[in-house]
């Protein structure tokens, strides 16, 4: 049996999430927080600088 848990984010990550994901520009959040989000597959590091992904959003709405 397979179980689906969300990857586990403190909440100063899942603030930069939510930060990346709101931001018109270029959002400011610690580059220890980015590279776990794009590991995680949060995030996208686009030429249009960091972008929530399908899964960064579904993370994010499963916490509200």
């Amino acid at each position: 049996m397979t179980v689906h848990a969300p990857k586990l984010l403190t909440p100063e990550e899942f603030a930069s999430l939510i930060e990346i994901a709101i931001a018109a520009d270029n959002p400011t959040v610690p580059p220890h927080h980015l590279s776990k989000l794009i590991s995680l597959g949060y995030v996208l590091d686009s030429a249009k600088g960091p972008q929530v992904t399908g899964d960064g959003l579904i993370r994010i709405t499963e916490s509200e």
